[in-house]
C-alpha cells in the first residue's frame, strides 16, 4: 500500500514565508536594508489580493541611490520571488525616515518596473538554457516525503540566506544591466 505525500499550498506558503523571515531579512539588514518606510509598502502581512506575503526593504546608498528589494510569496506557487531595483534620488536624504510621508507606489509602476531585476532569474550570464538547467533557484522542489521536504526547505533557506548576505553582488550586477532613473522621493521621474 503506497501513500502519497503531499504538502498543502498553505504549508508550502508558510514554509517559504518562514524562510524569508528567518534567513532573508537578517542578511539584508546586515547589509543596511530596513523595512520600507513608504505608506504603501507591505512587510509580512498576508495580502488577500495576491493570496500571499510581500516584503519591501530598502537602503540609502552613500552615492544617493535608493535600493529597493521586494520579496513575494504567493499561494499555489513554489517560488520566493525577490526583485531588486535601484533609483537615484534627486534630493539628498539623511535617513529612510524622511520617506515616511510618501506613498512609494510610483517606484513599482511604469517606467520603473522595466529596470526591476528578479534575482536568480534576470541576472544570469551565459546561455539561458545552461542557467535554467543548472543554476539554483528560490523554489521549493518536488518532494515525496517529509525528509525530502525538510531537505528542500534547508536548501532554499541556505540559498536565500547566502544571497541576501551577499546582496551587494546582485547590486553590482544590476548596475551592469541598468542605469538608475533619477526620481523624486515619491518615485516621479525627474
Amino acid at each position: 500500500m503506497s501513500t502519497s505525500f503531499k504538502k498543502s499550498d498553505k504549508e508550502l506558503l508558510d514554509a517559504r514565508n518562514a524562510i524569508f523571515k528567518e534567513y532573508g531579512i537578517p542578511g539584508l539588514e546586515r547589509n543596511g536594508y530596513a523595512k520600507s518606510p513608504f505608506k504603501s509598502s507591505w512587510f509580512g502581512q498576508y495580502d488577500t489580493n495576491i493570496r500571499g506575503y510581500s516584503y519591501e526593504l530598502c537602503r540609502l546608498a552613500d552615492n544617493g541611490e535608493l535600493h529597493l528589494v521586494n520579496a513575494t510569496m504567493v499561494k499555489d506557487d513554489k517560488w520566493i520571488k525577490i526583485n531588486l531595483n535601484i533609483f537615484r534620488l534627486g534630493e539628498k536624504l539623511e535617513s529612510l525616515d524622511q520617506l515616511g510621508d510618501c506613498e512609494g507606489i510610483n517606484f513599482h509602476l511604469p517606467p520603473h518596473e522595466s529596470t526591476s531585476m528578479r534575482l536568480r532569474s534576470d541576472d544570469y550570464k551565459g546561455p539561458p538554457l545552461f542557467h535554467m538547467m543548472f543554476s539554483p533557484e528560490y523554489k521549493l522542489g518536488n518532494v515525496g516525503s517529509e525528509s525530502s521536504f525538510e531537505k528542500e526547505v534547508r536548501k532554499l533557506a541556505n540559498l536565500v540566506g547566502k544571497d541576501m548576505a551577499n546582496i551587494r553582488s546582485f547590486e553590482s550586477r544590476w548596475h551592469e544591466l541598468h542605469q538608475p532613473r533619477t526620481t523624486d522621493v515619491e518615485g516621479n521621474v525627474i
